[in-house]
């Protein structure tokens, strides 16, 4: 399972010269992304989810936390976690893929 969203990034360049590291600038980006669970840790009180957000260019690894359900019928801790991230304002309008 994935999810599917245009990710829009903003951030300084930097680089590295013998006189020491230089900003280049400011910067915007903007790709749609696949986003996609590589790895999940923790316990029934608080699990970390780490999502590679990528695309045929630029790929980016991001940990977001959330309490699963650990009611009887609750859905498995990763569709939770799909679950949780379509709740955050960054995967607003996010689908399945």
């Amino acid at each position: 399972m994935a999810i599917r969203k245009i990710i829009e990034l903003e951030g300084k360049s930097f680089i590295q010269s013998p006189l020491g590291t230089i900003q280049t600038g400011v910067g915007k980006a903007s790709f749609q992304a696949i986003c996609k669970i590589t790895s999940i840790t923790g316990d029934k009180t608080q699990l970390k989810v780490t999502v590679l957000h990528s695309d045929d260019v630029s790929k980016y690894e991001r940990t977001y936390g959330f309490e699963p359900s650990v009611a009887d019928g609750s859905a498995n801790f990763i569709m939770q976690a799909y679950l949780h991230l379509k709740t955050l304002p960054e995967f607003a309008g996010a689908e399945d893929c």
